[in-house]
């Protein structure tokens, strides 16, 4: 996966096109996914604010989002839109996500064994970006990890979710 630098064509138009009517309803834009799955091409637009997201805010601004998606060049090409909750468990895809993301709780997954951590898979704690390589903390210590080397993070908020719940 490696992290990108930015959106594909698609990601960027649709983000362009979506971001004012996601903050205007007081939400924020966390990514906008565009991927295929099976025969079908499914265009996400992930929104959050700190309270968490419900199915009526999705349902609140959906047709707004829909109606705008349909006047965009790129529509021949999605054939399923979804909006949803960036969730607890949300990928951090882009370069752009990791400043947000410092003092997240993150399952951290690298391509091979890096110096400093126990395994491939590791459960810590983002503590800084540098623009070359972030760093994690975590029962291990500290560690550094090149961006090169990380296939995949995402979040592991789960403290939030029992706050959440509590009101």
């Amino acid at each position: 996966m490696a992290l990108a630098k930015g959106f594909g064509a698609v990601e960027a138009a649709a983000e362009k096109a979506v971001r004012g009517i996601v903050e205007s309803h007081g939400y924020s834009l966390w990514d906008v996914v565009f991927v295929k799955e099976g025969a079908c091409w499914y265009l996400r637009i992930l929104i959050d604010k700190p309270e968490g997201i419900s199915i009526d805010d999705c349902t609140s601004i959906d047709g707004l989002i829909n109606a705008e998606i349909d006047k965009q060049d790129f529509i021949d090409k999605v054939d399923f839109l979804e909006i949803g909750s960036a969730g607890l468990e949300r990928a951090v895809r882009r370069v752009e996500q990791l400043p947000e993301s410092i003092g997240k709780r993150i399952i951290l997954r690298t391509y091979k064994l890096v110096e400093g951590l126990p395994e491939k898979k590791t459960e810590c704690v983002l503590e800084g970006f540098d623009g070359e390589k972030i760093m994690v903390s975590g029962d291990f210590g500290r560690a550094e990890v090149a961006l090169a080397d990380i296939s995949k993070i995402n979040y592991n908020d789960f403290d939030d979710f029992d706050t959440l719940m509590e009101g």
